[in-house]
């Protein structure tokens, strides 16, 4: 069988965000038909923090949510993983422990992929590799959008945060208000941008004060979303 060339695209800088999304276009479907089929029960592990393996995986449907324990003990949300977002590269192709753990929020179907299959694949299909090293490198964008998280007042951390959830969990137009189509508790909010509940609740009713959040029930709506927009804007990293 021939060698398949690779042409370089050019592909669009996406917004690093902690929601880790869809992995489109065909050499991620060539990807997804190397996996096998596994299910994962809600509260089970794709991978504990220091697990090697030597394969890595994409969510067919359900939700995951990728953490880490830190060294005084305090735990960060990394990102939540949609379907079609692939989880375990890095570590799949470096041998190195996982840095993280990786645990469904409800059942869930996946695909893993076995390092040795893949690298098979791509010895006609040199594409297949590109796609994965550029799955890695947004993974390190968005560790470096928590160090920079880090370092900003906590208006602007949470500010940034409901900028990402309208992205990913909005829908509404322009103007109009905006309801997150997932509930997230405040404590997983707060793990998210390393602040503690008592702070993540207190700049949420700032904002529900200034009249840019509604708060119905465990739902968050954006009232005025480009006020929001604008305050994403200025601290945007």
């Amino acid at each position: 069988m021939a060698r398949r060339s690779i042409v370089p695209a050019v592909v669009p800088t996406p917004t690093v965000s902690p929601f880790l999304l869809a992995e489109t276009g065909a050499v991620s479907r060539r990807i997804e038909a190397l996996g096998v089929p596994r299910t994962l029960p809600a509260g089970g592990h794709l991978y504990r923090q220091g697990d090697t393996a030597s394969v890595f995986h994409v969510i067919v449907r359900g939700r995951v949510r990728v953490h880490m324990l830190r060294p005084d003990g305090t735990e960060r949300v990394i990102s939540w993983a949609e379907p079609g977002a692939g989880l375990g590269e890095g570590p799949c192709f470096d041998g190195a422990p996982h840095p993280v753990t990786a645990t469904a929020v409800v059942p869930c179907e996946v695909l893993s992929i076995a390092r040795d299959t893949l690298v098979e694949a791509a010895r006609d299909d040199p594409e297949l590799l590109v796609e994965v090293v550029r799955r890695v490198a947004h993974k390190q964008r968005v560790l470096h959008l928590h160090v920079c998280l880090d370092g900003l007042p906590a208006r602007e951390r949470v500010a940034l945060l409901l900028g990402h959830l309208v992205e990913t969990y909005g829908g509404g137009a322009l103007g109009a208000p905006t309801r997150l189509s997932v509930r997230p508790p405040v404590d997983e909010l707060a793990l998210m941008v390393g602040l503690t509940r008592v702070t993540t609740s207190r700049e949420l009713s700032r904002l529900v004060a200034e009249g840019v959040l509604q708060k119905d029930g465990r739902d968050i709506v954006v009232r005025d979303l480009p006020s929001l927009r604008r305050r994403v804007d200025a601290v945007a990293v």
